[in-house]
């Protein structure tokens, strides 16, 4: 029988409420009480993504200008460390608008979710990590998706223009919504969360 390690509780406790920060739209933190709900039930099929990409080693460099300040990112920062060797890690390749290269300057970190930590199909709780100067791709995908940024960076909803919510704050893309992420002259680092 499945047994959550107590680093991941910790984790998902942490997760949980900087989902529930009020710099987050309403839609955000609405999807985030359904996500962590479920994910109050422990679940794993034991399938991990153990393939690290080159974009994995700019994990300390992004959590590097949390960890001395005292906050709740701070917490998340040595969380998200703490949990490391076991992430699953993924990235994207395909979509429209990708900067150059920007396959290897970017990863995702799924902790909860398929090839995760915690690997499962209902919910996925995990970051996306980008290089300096590296615009993430137009995408799209069913599940509505809220966001929790930990670093500065840049997002677009359909056509809009590119907003900065703020480290701290986050951001809601409804169902089938197109977006794209920037980063600027640092590492961009955002957690996220959607129900499958």
């Amino acid at each position: 029988m499945y047994a959550r390690p107590e680093e991941l509780t910790h984790f998902i406790d942490v997760a949980h409420e900087l989902f529930r920060s009020h710099a987050l739209p309403d839609p955000a933190r609405q999807l985030a009480v359904k996500v962590f709900e479920r994910i109050g039930q422990p679940s794993d099929d034991g399938k991990r993504h153990a393939r690290r990409y080159p974009a994995c080693a700019l994990l300390d460099a992004a959590l590097a200008p949390l960890l001395d300040a005292r906050s709740q990112l701070t917490v998340a920062a040595r969380a998200i460390k703490a949990l490391e060797p076991c992430i699953g890690w993924q990235r994207r390749t395909s979509g429209a608008n990708g900067s150059d290269g920007y396959i290897d300057g970017h990863v995702h970190g799924m902790i909860c979710g398929p090839g995760g930590m915690e690997s499962r199909y209902d919910i996925q709780l995990g970051f996306s990590l980008l290089a300096p100067r590296t615009r993430y791709p137009d995408h799209q995908h069913p599940p509505e998706e809220a966001y929790v940024l930990l670093s500065a960076g840049q997002f677009r909803q359909a056509d809009g223009d590119w907003f900065d919510p703020g480290i701290g704050g986050g951001l809601y893309n409804s169902r089938n919504l197109v977006h794209a992420m920037r980063s600027g002259d640092t590492p961009l680092l955002a957690l996220w969360c959607l129900l499958v």
